[in-house]
């Protein structure tokens, strides 16, 4: 295989998320480099409001039903294949609606940081950690 494209199944490393996680989300690198990151993850609990200094973000909804919250907007009910992009500092936050795994392809640029999560009320998210990752189930 050459080194500069591989391809991926969503659909089976999707599987591959546990069926509870302690941590608000669990994901899996799908590319990272400096310049960009793409990320498969899975929600677990409800995400408290939050915002990221250092990068963009594209969330494309590949399964499950949330309210999105942006901004000072009401929240908005996404289904699958519906997408979001914002630019850093927006703070967002998602509350899962139903029984369906919410699965997220992501994507951000350039490159979040693991520790680029800064919460609107850090008291939300106190005792739950933001991310494990898939490998450590494995």
């Amino acid at each position: 295989m050459d080194g500069r494209y591989r391809f991926f199944d969503l659909n089976a490393i999707g599987k591959r998320f546990p069926a509870h996680a302690d941590s608000l989300i669990v994901d899996t690198y799908l590319s990272d480099s400096p310049a960009c990151s793409m990320r498969l993850f899975r929600i677990y609990h409800p995400l408290p409001r939050h915002f990221h200094r250092m990068c963009d973000e594209h969330l494309l909804l590949l399964s499950g039903r949330l309210n999105f919250l942006i901004g000072d907007d009401p929240a908005r009910l996404l289904s699958p294949g519906e997408m979001v992009v914002f630019q850093r500092d927006t703070i967002h936050g998602i509350e899962p609606v139903g029984q369906e795994p919410v699965i997220f392809l992501a994507t951000d640029t350039p490159r979040r940081a693991p520790d680029d999560v800064h919460f609107v009320d850090p008291e939300a998210a106190r005792g739950l950690t933001f991310v494990t990752h898939l490998e450590e189930y494995a």
